[in-house]
């Protein structure tokens, strides 16, 4: 394409984005929970961003910024205390949703930029608030709320809903879930027992203590510094990688997708994946088990150069590499099945379908 082509396309697309948000309305509405209501609760929305934050006081405050294509459209938004399943308060955004079931969000569910809106992308849906929902970057009426919630200063049971668009939580503290049908969610500083469940986005957790499990439908669970008792990472298709993680144990499930464990000190480590590498960087000397069985793929171990260890392989297809110079073969009717280096402390067990099993020094 020509450059003035180019240029042309330019300003028609951005022309278009801003017809697209020159009519928006906005409106902001706001919820609170007392002290004593704080201890536990829920806060759900149907399509936008979520903030998590702590707060400078002791109750929940939360704000919503509804976004809409004209007045009407936002007036129609409230933000109203409900009682849950099991009677406890939830901070639900509800929508219209007896005229519409179509909403447009110009960031598209997975956040992919407000030109997602005019192209077709991909579609969402769910159930909320005892309807069934779709939302798309291209159809249906154009409505959506930000949501930023501010915790109090003391530790909660709470979980953050959203059915399409991104999360992100920093310096709360508690027993904590975070839910989405479809958007990524984003961690810092955040402790507690911890829990992220997505269909289908990407997990980004740093500086994570206490325990945490994260669960994706499709999508990358990257967790950059964890201290506590128990990391657990399932992934339905997507990459696994955790680095700087301290923990009694540290389990990780992956459907398909490579899997990276760097500086991983635990007691027992446990990977598997059905297709897709394993790498396992581990120098802890408290390390007790690790277990890894991958469907097809490699399956690299590294350890501290000390370590003593008894590592069994059942290689459907592969071949053991070892370079420990003075690991010990172990011999099953003169098939090398595995190594044994000094005090063999560290229990070894490997199951691949098609792959190698290296087993070598960390630097």
């Amino acid at each position: 394409m020509r450059p003035y082509r180019l240029l042309l396309l330019a300003v028609s697309l951005a022309g278009l984005a801003s017809a697209a948000t020159a009519g928006d309305a906005t409106r902001s509405l706001r919820a609170e929970l007392t002290a004593a209501e704080a201890a536990r609760f829920r806060v759900e929305n149907l399509v936008g961003f979520m903030r998590v934050v702590a707060g400078s006081g002791d109750k929940v405050v939360a704000v919503a910024t509804v976004h809409a294509e004209n007045e009407d459209l936002a007036g129609s938004v409230r933000f109203e205390r409900v009682a849950g399943d099991h009677g406890e308060p939830v901070l639900r955004v509800r929508y219209p949703l007896d005229r519409y079931t179509d909403y447009r969000y110009p960031a598209g569910p997975s956040d992919g930029g407000l030109l997602m809106g005019l192209f077709p992308g991909s579609q969402t849906e769910t159930k909320y608030d005892g309807h069934r929902v779709r939302v798309s970057g291209r159809k249906g009426v154009l409505l959506y709320a930000d949501v930023e919630v501010q915790l109090p200063r003391s530790k909660v049971t709470a979980t953050f809903h959203n059915g399409a668009g991104s999360m992100e939580a920093q310096e709360v503290e508690g027993t904590l879930r975070f839910e989405t049908s479809q958007g990524d969610v984003r961690l810092s500083q955040v402790a507690g027992d911890v829990a992220v469940d997505t269909g289908s986005g990407n997990v980004n957790a740093a500086d994570l203590r206490g325990s945490f499990k994260c669960d994706t439908g499709s999508g990358d669970c990257i967790v950059k510094g964890f201290s506590g008792e128990r990391l657990v990472c399932d992934t339905g298709s997507g990459k696994v990688r955790v680095s700087s993680a301290s923990a009694h144990s540290i389990a990780i499930d992956s459907g398909s997708g490579n899997v990276v464990l760097e500086e991983a000190d635990a007691e027992e480590l446990s990977v598997d994946t059905g297709s897709g590498d394993l790498e396992v960087t581990s120098p802890s000397r408290r390390l007790a088990r690790l277990k890894a069985d991958t469907g097809s793929g490699d399956v690299k171990l590294r350890l501290a150069a000390d370590a003593g260890f008894e590592a069994h392989a059942d290689l459907g297809s592969g071949d053991i590499v070892n370079r420990y110079a003075d690991a010990q073969p172990i011999l099953k009717k003169r098939e090398v099945v595995g190594y044994r280096r000094g005090d063999g402390r560290i229990r070894i067990d490997v199951d691949t379908g098609s792959g190698n099993l290296i087993l070598e020094p960390g630097k």
